[in-house]
């Protein structure tokens, strides 16, 4: 019996593939307190209803944590991803994955490899069972997909800056640093893989560099330093950062794997909402929709772009136990005022009171728009850039976005 663990979009795309090719399988999640079944009559029980003994497959739901039961009664554990690569031959893949920029920098490559027929998929929204038959995917790879893969390696590998997150699932930075490396040591000799150069000496790092089938790793500094490795004219590229980034690894990695830079198609990627989107008030004043900033460093390149004005900031929400100190630091050296919400507003209203910076609690994102509201003034920013995580309070980072923006349009 084939057990899927967790029934999240992942395992719910399984559920029916399963169904589709008459594969019995059972669902455990632990949202599910009595017996009930899927859409496809197919059995749903509480994760407390797992025997190893009676399953001979367990595919696991990426969100769920190593520590958790499920995870630790399993005697058969398959990612996703090898699931799928267990079942068929993959066509050439595309990993993209990092702390922030991963869905921008996915859709860009996306739309650059367009004409050479890839299929985009992953965590940015399209599971990897539904993914059609294509000459190349290209798949946004959270850290939690790659903790549970062993064997599905990409031919083509984009890492971008990495930074705390998810600590709690990983257990530490460490390890989530670990997992993001982990697909070089799967990889197929002299398979390019763009890092920052910061990993060069890192130990993992330097024995994949040892060995004879070692990938091809090519180091990056920032845009300034890629651009020039790579022979791009940054004159030719719209994006600013944090996105200039984002544009100039796929640009990198199209020209990679088919020598081609097309700059038009490259400028003609519209950034999608939630991430540094400004926009106007009824008053003419400007601001921030950053709400897809879940965790600090995201909030620190949201403030560079903002470094000249008074910043009044929304802060707050699911930390997922991160070092907080660094937005902090950084906020004692700008004109700022602080707006705390979410389960992390006491926490950081405290922090704020440590380092000198100016904070209001406000508990949630409305009295927050509306004290900021009160005071704004139309040379100034405000921004709601959480670094902490949604779902203290919403069922996304889009719902918050959504929130904040209707708040802010309100009459």
């Amino acid at each position: 019996m084939i057990s899927l663990l967790g029934y999240g979009r992942t395992n719910k795309a399984f559920s029916t593939y399963l169904y589709q090719h008459a594969m019995p399988c059972i669902v455990y999640d632990d949202a599910i307190h009595a017996p009930t079944t899927t859409p496809h009559n197919q059995p749903l029980l509480p994760s407390s209803a797992f025997d190893p003994v009676h399953s001979h497959l367990e595919v696991i739901s990426p969100g769920i944590p190593p520590h958790h039961p499920l995870v630790l009664a399993s005697q058969h554990l398959l990612s996703e991803y090898d699931y799928v690569a267990k079942l068929k031959t993959p066509p050439p893949t595309f990993f993209v994955s990092g702390t922030n920029g991963k869905t921008t920098t996915t859709e860009i490559l996306g739309l650059l490899c367009a004409p050479f027929g890839a299929q985009v998929g992953g965590n940015i929204g399209v599971p990897l069972i539904t993914l059609k038959d294509a000459p190349l995917w290209i798949l946004e790879t959270s850290s939690f997909s790659l903790h549970y893969t062993k064997h599905y390696a990409p031919s083509l590998y984009i890492l971008l800056p990495l930074a705390q997150d998810h600590l709690s699932w990983h257990g530490g930075y460490e390890h989530y640093i670990s997992a993001k490396l982990k697909p070089l040591s799967l990889m197929a000799k002299s398979s390019p893989v763009l890092l920052e150069t910061r990993f060069q000496n890192h130990p993992l790092v330097q024995a994949i560099l040892k060995q004879n089938n070692a990938p091809e790793l090519i180091f990056y500094e920032n845009s300034a330093h890629l651009a020039k490795q790579m022979g791009f004219d940054l004159v030719k590229v719209r994006f600013e950062e944090p996105f200039l980034l984002d544009a100039l690894l796929a640009l990198s990695a199209t020209k990679l794997a088919f020598n081609q830079v097309d700059y038009d198609r490259l400028n003609s990627y519209t950034l999608q909402p939630h991430r540094l989107e400004v926009f106007k008030d009824a008053q003419a004043r400007t601001w921030v929709n950053d709400s897809k900033a879940t965790n600090v460093d995201a909030t620190l390149k949201a403030l560079d772009r903002f470094a000249d004005r008074f910043v009044h900031l929304i802060v707050g929400g699911d930390t997922k136990q991160v070092d907080l100190s660094p937005l902090f630091e950084r906020l004692t050296h700008m004109h700022t005022r602080i707006y705390t919400i979410g389960t992390s507003a006491p926490l950081m209203s405290e922090m704020a009171k440590h380092y000198g910076v100016n904070a209001l609690y406000c508990g949630d994102v409305a009295r927050a728009v509306c004290a900021i509201k009160a005071c704004l003034k139309p040379h100034q920013i405000a921004i709601l850039s959480p670094s902490a995580a949604s779902l203290d309070q919403f069922s996304s980072y889009q719902e918050r976005g959504d929130l904040f923006k209707a708040c802010v349009l309100k009459p």
